[in-house]
């Protein structure tokens, strides 16, 4: 079980995403916008971040530098539903202090992949 942190403004793909993962036996953390992932950092730990790439109040291009000053080592993993950012150069080869980048469209059992991967202990 991994305790995630998800960030997206769309609500009802944040709802499908979170009962996902608790389904998965994940306990999971939902916020709507950039702005509360720091602060919620700063007094919870998480073992996995997914960020949406574009929020109101800061998406993952504008906070992710602040997530890895919060913790540095956290893996981080990019969302996005638009077709047209997933196929941007800014997407495809920015944003690099992220250990995924994945479209809104990946499965539940991708999804639950993922984070198993990137927090799995090392070994």
């Amino acid at each position: 079980m991994a305790r995630i942190l998800i960030a997206d403004d769309d609500v009802d793909y944040l709802d499908v995403f979170c009962d996902g993962m608790r389904t998965m036996g994940h306990e999971v953390t939902p916020f709507t916008s950039g702005d509360q992932v720091v602060e919620a950092m700063k007094t919870h730990a998480y073992d996995i971040i997914f960020l949406d790439v574009l929020m109101a109040r800061g998406g993952a291009i504008s906070i992710l530098h602040d997530v890895r000053i919060a913790d540095p080592v956290v893996p981080v993993v990019i969302i996005t539903g638009r077709a047209e950012m997933a196929n941007s150069p800014v997407f495809r080869h920015g944003l690099r202090q992220a250990q995924a980048k994945l479209q809104k469209t990946t499965t539940l059992g991708e999804l639950d992949a993922v984070v198993r991967s990137l927090t799995a202990p090392p070994g």
